[in-house]
Order: C-alpha cells, then structure tokens, then sequence
C-alpha cells in the first residue's frame, strides 16, 4: 500500500509540474506599450475636459485617425486613453486606428487589471452641440474590428457605446458586441434620437470590458489583452440607416523599405550591394470606400535629408479601383540611393494619391524613412509583441537570427530591444552569441559572451548596445544571438508588420528550427568599417591589438602594432579558475591550443608603454 500511496503521488507531481516542464518558444502581449509611454513622458498632464469648461463642437464630427499618432487629437476627444496607430489593424478603413486594450494612457497596464473582466480604455468626444429640430436625422457611423493582429477578446470581454445625457448628467450604453476572433472591419449605424440627447453638452464614449491572461508558471507572459479597434467615427444630420457610402479613397497602411531584404542597413554595405538591395518598386496599399469605380494618380519623391536634395516629383501612373476594394499599387522604381557622405544617409520617402475634390485629404499621403547607418534591421522599430523561450530544459536554449552581409567586414556590437515587464520577470542573464552558417541554418558558434542580461531603455530609440569584448570579421551569411542561462521568458522585441519567419532559428533540444510565428525579432547586428581590432594603448597614440579567431579551436593568432617593441610584450592565459595555463611574448604570437579543453579562458597582455589588457577568450575543439 505505501508503494502504491507513493506512485500516486509521483503521478499528482508529475501532472501538476507539466506545465512548468514543457519546453516552447512563446509570442505574449506588452505589459508597457513604449510608444505610449514616451509619448507620456513628453506630454504628461493633459486637462481632462468637462462639459462645463469644453469649448462646444458643432456638427458634423468626423475622425478616421490618420491626422493624428499615439493620443487621440485634443481637439475632437477629450481623453487619451485610446492608442491611435497602423500596427494592429488588418485592412482597416483608413490610415490609423484608434485601439482599445488593457494599457492605460502613461504606457502601461491598468493598476485595476485582474483576470476578471474590468473597465479599461475610454475614447470620449468633446461636448457637441445636438440642439437642433426634432425633423433632423442624426446618425453616429463608426467600423470595428476585434482582435487584427493583437490579442482575440474572450466572449466575456466586449466593445460598448456610450450616449451621454446632458440633463441627467449620466452615461448610458447603447450599443455593444461581445468578444470575437478577427473578422473585417464592420460598419455600425446608431441613430441619435432621444430627447435627452438631442442638446447643448452631448458626448459619446467608446469603452471595452478587457480580461488579462494569467501563467502562474511564466510571470513574463502576462501582458496586454483584448484589442479592440475603431475606424472612421462620422456623426451628422440629415443620415439615414442606408448612408453608408463614404465618398472617399483612402491609403491604409504605410509604405515600408525600399530595400529588397532590409528595413534600415550600412551605408557601406548599401553601396556594396545596390543592385541586390534596391527595391525596383514602390507598394502603396489603398482603399475605395466609395459605391462606385474609382480612378486614382500615384505620385512619390524622395528627398536627401543630410544633404537637402530632392527628386523630381516621380508618376506611378494612374489605376482603377473598384468599390469596397484594396488595392495594392507597385510603381516601377527606376533609382537607387545615393549621397556623398561615406558613412550614412537618411532619405524621406513621400508617397501620395491624387483624389476629386470632394475626397477627404487627411488619408492620402504617407512618409517613410529610410535610414543607412552601421547596423541591419529586419524589424521596423516597433514591438507589438513579446519572444522568447520558456520552460524546463531551456537554460540552454538558443536562439539565432540570420543576416547577410555584402562586403566583409567587422561585428562589434548587437542592438537588442527588450520589453519592459512590470514585474521584472524578464531580468535573467544571458549570453551573448555568433553563429557561421551551415546549409541554411547556425553552424559553428564564433562568438560567445558571458554574462549579458536584458536591459531597458526608455529613450525613443529602445534598442540597448550591447559591445563585443572583440569585434570579429565577418562575410556573407552569419547569425547573431543568445543562449539562455535559465529558463526565464526573456521577452525580446517582436514586429508582427514585418514577417521574416526563415530567418529566426531556435534550438532547444539540439537541433535548429525555424520559429512557428510571423514576424520580426528586434535584433540587430552593428558593424564597422575597418578591419577587427580592439586596442590597446601606448602614451599619446593608439596602437591596435588583433586577437583572432574568436571563439578559436585549434590556434589563436596575435598582431601587434610595428611600433610596439614584441619583446617587451607579455601575453598570459588564465582559465576560469584562474590558474595561468600558458605565457609567452611577442616573438610567438601564435598560441597553439589544442592541448587546452573547451571553454572560457582569459589572456592578459601586458608590457612597456602597453595599457594593461584582459580579454575573453572561448576555445572550441
């Protein structure tokens, strides 16, 4: 009996750390939206405004979003707790949307957010003036859409309109719809028609009724919830149900890279690689929200903003566009780049529809950026989600992104944007990591570097620097990376508008696969121009030392600058208990290590006019 009593009780242990032991690779939701809270940061108090200190708005009122970013304009809408933006959405209305979800107006998940369902986001319009005859229709129109391409809203969660009266000084709900997954934007019409409504101080209010997860075995997946989004919000008289047509051509995303594989590169590896990198197109995405076919004019520029040149005013030609429909535009692009300056460039990309006079201008022009630097980015910038892995048997886990470089050249840091967590679940150590490749895939690991661990920025650029101990040479296909010390959710930056899925590799059990979700990782390698080097010092100049290869399976070479004296310089490796493994001086730079084990070791080098200099060095065989 005690044999049996004690199986049953492994079983009950067994089942109830499952859910803990299960290693996987996990997308989650932000608990701080970070282009919320920087935009917090810059505007933090706002006067909340009441119908009796409002100026009065006058019908009609109209909103589609694309005029404004982040908060909602100040002068249609009295609160800021709805995130306008282009991210989430899937085919909306127009550019921009406002989205509700579980985050507040300073960036981060209501104090008040349970796994209950809760009052979260308001969107509130000013104070309208509805004193008009009893003969005139009114009519509130607005599209939603739940979910696009954040979180799905439960069946318990819910999108509501509110009707605010200003005799009874009170808010009533007049329209809602449960949670749902995604589906395309709707149109609602709400007639305005009630006594109580129908005067001076009329407001009306969208809310929703949100619900966080809960992962008791990963604090680090808790995060934003239930998105909800709003399109195209028209109040006017003289409506009825069947007004539904809305004479208007629309863009509805933004235009992206003009580069075939990247988001931003090096200018030097731009000007390696111009005819394998520049695009020969540019996509524009538009709507007809009219009844009938349309006809619309494409026109772009693009502008040198460090050297303040412009192009002609480039044509991308004229097409039809049938009624509900969205239409994706690539124009022939016959240019590629250029600038005088070596090391960088900054083009302004505009991009515009020419519409009848009667079309609503707000939505027909778009701007992109395109940015030459020292670093690659796959990602756009923006992290609408969280990766990373978690579970038992991922303290060693790895996880590889792939990058091709068009001229060879040296790796001297990685740029890695890291979701902030409320509860800090995410500050874990890490390492640091490079692969070669191997058919496709990470090969042989060429870089290791201990000892990293998550750090938050909160300056509009969030990306964190991380430098190499050494810069190592790099050409064509490498990976660049990290490899888990725990089994820690570690909620690296992930861009869903931007799908390079073939690229992110992660290994758990031994082997590489790619991940299974659409999107970007917000990583990104920064190189140099010159060869690999790290330096060491002599008075009054600066002297090179090259250490390489890095990590080094069989020897590891050593250069010295012509003007160092070689007999005057020692070099010593140490391993990781500190015991001095070998020594010698500038005449035999050539350490042979195969008679070393695999690991971490560490070469001290010192000597006459030499700055003191410890370096790390991992040995592979």
């Amino acid at each position: 009996m005690t044999r049996i009593l004690s199986y049953i009780s492994f079983l009950l242990i067994l089942i109830f750390s499952l859910p803990a032991a299960i290693s996987q690779e996990v997308l989650t939701g932000l608990e701080i939206n970070p282009e919320v809270k920087a935009k917090y940061n810059k505007t933090p108090y706002l006067k909340s405004l009441s119908s009796k200190n409002a100026i009065m708005l006058d019908i009609p009122f109209f909103d589609d979003f694309s005029s404004s970013a982040v908060y909602p304009d100040t002068e249609k809408w009295s609160d800021r707790y709805a995130f306008i933006n282009n991210s989430y959405p899937v085919n909306p209305v127009s550019l921009n949307v406002a989205t509700l979800d579980a985050i507040d107006h300073t960036g981060s998940l209501y104090d008040h957010a349970t796994t209950w369902p809760f009052i979260a986001d308001h969107l509130t319009s000013r104070p309208l003036n509805l004193n008009l005859p009893p003969g005139d229709s009114i009519y509130l129109s607005f599209f939603f859409q739940p979910q696009g391409k954040g979180d799905i809203p439960q069946s318990h969660d819910s999108l509501r309109l509110e009707f605010y009266s200003p005799e009874k000084e009170s808010w009533n709900v007049i329209w809602s719809v449960p949670g749902n997954i995604m589906h395309d934007f709707k149109l609602v019409m709400i007639p305005v028609k009630e006594p109580e409504y129908m005067q001076e101080g009329f407001r009306f209010r969208f809310s929703n009724i949100a619900s966080i997860s809960d992962n008791p075995y990963n604090p680090g997946a808790t995060g934003n919830a239930d998105h909800w989004h709003i399109d195209y919000v028209y109040l006017d008289k003289d409506r009825s149900f069947a007004d539904t047509i809305f004479r208007d051509l629309a863009i509805t995303e933004s235009t992206g890279s003009l580069l075939n594989n990247y988001e931003a590169m090096p200018w030097r590896q731009f000007r390696a690689a111009q005819l394998a990198e520049m695009a020969s197109v540019l996509p524009l995405i538009y709507r007809n929200n009219d009844n009938v076919t349309r006809s619309t004019t494409k026109r772009f520029s693009i502008f040198n903003i460090h050297e303040k040149v412009s192009t002609p005013i480039f044509s991308g030609g004229s097409r039809n566009i049938s009624p509900g429909e969205i239409k994706l535009h690539n124009s022939d692009l016959a240019y590629t780049f250029n600038a005088e300056n070596p090391d960088s460039a900054l083009f302004r990309v505009k991009t515009w529809i020419e519409t009848d006079d009667f079309d609503y201008k707000g939505n027909d022009t778009v701007e992109y950026y395109q940015n030459f630097s020292n670093y690659f980015a796959l990602d756009d910038g923006t992290a609408e989600n969280g990766y990373g892995l978690y579970g038992g048997g991922t303290e060693n886990a790895r996880i590889a992104y792939r990058f091709r470089a068009y001229k060879p050249d040296s790796l001297k840091a990685v740029k890695i944007y890291f979701n902030q967590s409320l509860n800090n679940a995410s500050r874990q150590y890490f390492n640091l990591a490079v692969w070669d490749d191997h058919n496709g895939k990470p090969g042989d690991l060429i870089y290791y570097q201990e000892g990293e661990r998550p750090v938050y920025e909160d300056e509009l650029n969030r990306f964190h620097t991380y430098d190499l101990d050494s810069a190592i040479f790099i050409s064509q296909v490498f990976y660049i990376g990290i490899i888990q010390t725990t089994t820690d959710f570690l909620n690296i930056g992930f861009d869903i508008n931007r799908s390079n899925r073939n690229r992110i590799f992660y290994n758990i059990y031994g082997e590489w696969e790619n991940t299974s979700f659409e999107g970007s990782l917000m990583m990104r390698p920064v190189v140099g121009s010159s060869t690999v080097t790290s330096s060491v010092k002599v008075p009054g100049k600066k002297n090179n030392l090259l250490i390489y290869p890095n990590p080094a399976r069989e020897i590891l070479y050593i250069d010295l600058e012509p003007e160092i004296n070689p007999g005057s310089v020692t070099f010593s490796l140490f391993n990781r208990l500190g015991q001095m493994v070998y020594q010698g001086n500038g005449h035999n730079r050539n350490i042979d290590l195969k008679a070393f084990p695999s690991g971490v070791y560490f070469l001290r080098t010192e000597g006459l006019n030499i700055e003191f200099d410890t370096r790390k060095i991992l040995i592979t065989h």
